[in-house]
């Protein structure tokens, strides 16, 4: 499924985009900006696409093997890169100490007193991927801000036996009876925060807090079960590949011009599902782009970019990178991401789970290619 590489590439530039031009090193309009809301939708690609990956490669396995090599499979996946993008926020957090420059500790870290504490406490909750549970920003900021994802993705990855299990006995007929009902559910948990809750508060359960977006992994995980009952029938179903594709681009890029509310993700998330699922119905590349070799190592490497850029991009503005030259910076985090994949958190991954393996024998091996796309 070299597509579903590809767009998580796409998602995550989007991502970098965004975060380069709020930090001073990218110089793009406004309109762009407010066009991928700040990247938040991208963000939540990953988890629908996560949900659907996951199902696709251990549905089969996950009930005859039980789930330790699932879980050990799914540390060595996100682990030795989380701590990777920690090792460069060290550098510069070290820096903003060292210098004593209180304005980029307050703008970028959300730090003005008691520092040492906040910075040990949210490095404790990095390190135990929990910092998206914590909505105060003296907590979630600091080191690695991205790495909230992450955390939601741990609280994903601990359900998903038990998601997968129930879900499976609901018949595909009415897996989108179940998806319409927590999409409103979610909906309602959206504007219950809003409302409930100063501005101050909410906005960070509403972008970040891992319930939030439990109906995002959900809905991969619905679309993926659809799937597998579209190809049991044995007939092409490329042409209402295409189908899906087009209404979901479409709708997408809509809803991402005209918000008609917020966050833009809400709306946007289906659509997500719907562009997946369209994307692997496909039997020939009707895209073909997103079948290059060169866009699926990007793909690959997508996590990498991710968890390093931020770091990166502070480490950038600290050595004097600004708009007339921050793109040279983002180019640097994307071939460093394409290293650190092949060099780093591939052999890593492969180590972790040598090493674990005899926690949790099995008699077949697990699945990579899938296992690194997920």
């Amino acid at each position: 499924m070299p597509a579903l590489t590809s767009i998580r590439f796409l998602a995550a530039l989007t991502v970098v985009l965004s975060h380069f031009t709020e930090l001073g090193l990218l110089n793009f309009p406004k309109w762009f900006f407010n066009f991928v809301d700040g990247g938040r939708p991208a963000v939540s690609l990953f988890f629908v696409l996560s949900g659907f990956i996951l199902t696709y490669t251990y549905r089969k396995t996950i009930g005859t093997e039980g789930p330790a090599r699932f879980y050990i499979a799914r540390f060595a996946r996100i682990y030795p890169v989380a701590l990777l993008s920690l090792g460069f926020a060290a550098l510069v957090t070290a820096y903003l100490l060292n210098g004593g420059d209180s304005s980029l500790m307050l703008e970028w870290y959300a730090l003005k007193s008691s520092v040492y504490l906040s910075l040990g406490v949210s490095l404790i909750c990095q390190l135990l991927l929990l910092n998206a549970w914590f909505p105060f920003a003296a907590i979630n900021q600091p080191w690695n801000g991205p790495s909230w994802s992450i955390s939601c993705e741990a609280f994903f990855y601990a359900l998903f036996p038990l998601l997968l299990r129930r879900l499976e006995a609901v018949r595909v007929r009415t897996l989108f009876v179940v998806c319409a009902g927590l999409w409103i559910l979610q909906g309602l948990w959206i504007v219950l925060l809003q409302h409930a809750l100063p501005a101050s508060r909410y906005g960070f359960l509403v972008a970040e807090f891992p319930v939030t977006h439990l109906f995002e992994f959900i809905v991969g995980i619905c679309a993926a079960l659809k799937f597998d009952e579209l190809r049991s029938r044995g007939a092409s179903l490329h042409y209402h590949g295409v189908a899906l594709i087009s209404v979901a681009l479409v709708a997408i890029i809509v809803l991402a011009a005209w918000r008609p509310v917020s966050p833009a993700y809400y709306l946007e998330s289906p659509f997500f599902a719907a562009l997946i699922l369209g994307l692997v119905l496909l039997e020939r590349p009707v895209i073909g782009i997103l079948n290059q070799r060169w866009l699926v190592r990007l793909g690959e490497a997508s996590y990498s970019l991710y968890l390093i850029h931020v770091p990166l991009a502070h480490l950038a503005f600290i050595a004097g990178f600004r708009q007339t030259n921050g793109w040279i910076a983002m180019l640097f985090a994307i071939c460093l991401s394409v290293v650190i994949f092949q060099y780093f958190e591939e052999p890593m991954r492969r180590r972790i789970r040598a090493r674990l393996s005899t926690i949790a024998p099995s008699s077949r091996p697990a699945a990579t290619l899938h296992d690194r796309a997920a």
